[in-house]
């Protein structure tokens, strides 16, 4: 804890990446010296619950630091970062998408500090479970980014940019997507008047078999043992929900060519 202590970081950004790593890093003993966001409300509360200063101005002198964390969200993070001082600090982004080549042609040390998982404010994760990938300008930057961010996570992995994206794209289709799948599968009980706490056991298991087989061996269903009898009424009963009908069309055709192989 006292080295870590030694270190001192801003925080660029205060929304949901950001909160997650002020918490973490401040649970890991690091000083965070300043706040910096656009909302005034939001880098107002954050920096009150990390126990320091705040400010809405990228342009102003940044305080003396070891690293300077920019979790911001990828369509203004090139503004952002052109909008900075230069500085003698390792400055980060934690993009899954953009690459290290972002960052101005005369920041002399600079990276990259992926978190892996979905994060949302207030919501506990387990950091020290959390693919941590990293990218650095230069040999003596990666292994001072590796410190850092093996002092909140476990699993530390360094990736090319190129990875990191195909690593990204994994995560749209394995979280985002999924969760839009739930959400659109609650709002259809919902419409029926059937509550969701029917399914949850259906979707605990599902996760479940995941860890003990693989999503290959897992697949079970209709479109997996081509019942399209049942296939066919399920679609004509979504007839009266035609994006539903649509998906439901997609995915099973997506199965059964993928088991046709």
């Amino acid at each position: 804890m006292a080295e870590n202590a030694s270190l001192q970081l801003v925080l660029i950004g205060s929304g949901n990446v950001a909160w997650h790593f002020g918490h973490a890093l401040k649970n890991a003993g690091i000083r965070i010296v300043q706040v910096i966001s656009r909302s005034y409300e939001s880098g107002q509360e954050l920096a009150g619950e990390l126990g320091t200063i705040s400010s809405t101005d990228f342009s102003l002198e940044l305080p003396e630091s070891d690293f300077i964390i920019v979790a911001v969200k990828d369509s203004v993070l090139v503004e952002v970062l052109q909008q900075m001082h230069l500085t003698e600090a390792i400055i980060l982004h934690t993009s899954g998408s953009l690459g290290i080549d972002i960052f101005r042609a005369d920041q002399k040390r600079c990276g990259v500090l992926y978190p892996f998982q979905t994060l949302t404010k207030g919501m506990h994760v387990d950091f020290d479970k959390i693919p941590m990938c990293i990218e650095a300008s230069d040999n003596l930057s990666l292994a001072r980014i590796k410190s850092l961010a093996g002092m909140i996570s476990g699993n530390v992995q360094e990736l090319t940019t190129e990875q990191r994206r195909i690593l990204h794209i994994s995560g749209v289709f394995l979280n985002n997507f999924t969760n839009h799948l739930i959400a659109q599968t609650v709002d259809f009980l919902n419409r029926n008047n059937l509550d969701k706490t029917l399914v949850m056991p259906l979707l605990e298991e599902t996760i479940n078999k995941l860890k003990q087989t693989s999503p290959y061996d897992a697949q079970t269903g209709l479109a997996r043992r081509n019942d399209f009898e049942v296939i066919h009424k399920h679609l004509e009963i979504l007839s009266v929900e035609p994006q539903l009908k649509k998906l439901y069309a997609m995915l099973t055709d997506s199965i059964i060519a993928y088991y046709s192989k």
